[in-house]
């Protein structure tokens, strides 16, 4: 019987918890930043809505690769030493999948942007 199971579930809901997350913070954040370029007195809050969301979007992501590390850690098993080339890391020390998932969320971002800007103009 595997002991890790239950820990690689809860971590594998602990990253699509994380993913629904960024998507839920860039949809509220862009329902924010439109409510609040519409209104003079709180437009100057508009600096303080962009970098909590990076704030947001580092720290998720921070995790997103922290529970990848870890989750390569425990499955790999020692190899011995061979001279083969390695593979090389993928960018940013991130999976491919996470990598689309950036990507499609920082899409998302811009695209929802994009289309709030062209309502309030």
């Amino acid at each position: 019987m595997d002991s890790t199971a239950p820990r690689r579930r809860a971590e594998t809901a602990l990253e699509y918890a994380l993913f629904a997350a960024i998507l839920i913070m860039t949809v509220v954040g862009t329902f924010l930043y439109n409510a609040i370029v519409e209104d003079p007195l709180l437009a100057r809050f508009t600096t303080y809505l962009i970098v909590t969301y990076l704030v947001f979007l580092t720290l998720a992501f921070g995790q997103l690769n922290a529970l990848h590390r870890r989750r390569v850690r425990v499955t790999a098993k020692p190899q011995p030493v061979t001279y083969a080339v390695k593979k090389q890391r993928p960018v940013l020390g991130l999976t491919s999948f996470q990598l689309a998932m950036a990507a499609f969320v920082f899409a998302t971002a811009c695209v929802t942007f994009t289309w709030a800007l062209s309502i309030t103009h």
